[in-house]
């Protein structure tokens, strides 16, 4: 099932779709194309096998496209389990950067979780990664966890948490 994301969350030009549960046809090739974009933009020590994670029945993905092309310019995996939601990945090109596109994506997520009774979205973030740390800020998510050499030796990841009636 897919979904357009409403009009004026987004910067001008872009447009999301959330694949809520990806049907079997369009599995290899959002998996291959998602790879290809990850591969870009995190170490292979991070990157996620798609052709697995789309099989899942909670895993979510919203995608940003530049308005009338199949140019994928960013998008977010989520998990969703009952009243709480895992953002697992969020990513831009490097181009599309600061222009709203990850603030639109999250805030996509928050209102299709309001809406589906989800209460809570987490995350883990690495502590070194200040633009993340920063764009998470923007959105309302508040720090209530640290751990130490989570993502390798010193390399601390902090939980961050949004309620999901406050965005």
């Amino acid at each position: 099932m897919t979904t357009a994301a409403p009009v004026g969350l987004l910067p001008s030009a872009i447009v999301l779709q959330s694949i809520v549960a990806c049907p079997l046809k369009d599995r290899e090739p959002l998996a291959a194309k998602l790879g290809k974009f990850e591969k870009k933009l995190f170490p292979s020590s991070e990157a996620f096998d798609y052709g697995v994670e789309l099989k899942k029945k909670n895993i979510g993905i919203i995608l940003a496209f530049k308005e009338g092309t199949q140019e994928l310019v960013g998008y977010l995996v989520y998990q969703r389990q009952k009243s709480l939601a895992w953002l697992h990945k969020l990513a831009t090109i490097e181009q599309e950067r600061r222009k709203g596109i990850a603030k639109s994506l999250v805030g996509f997520l928050c209102q299709q979780m309001k809406k589906g009774g989800c209460r809570t979205i987490v995350l883990w973030v690495d502590e070194a990664r200040s633009p993340a740390r920063a764009l998470y800020a923007s959105c309302g998510f508040q720090q209530i966890e640290r751990l130490t050499d989570y993502y390798g030796p010193g390399r601390t990841a902090l939980k961050l948490e949004l309620n999901v009636a406050e965005c």
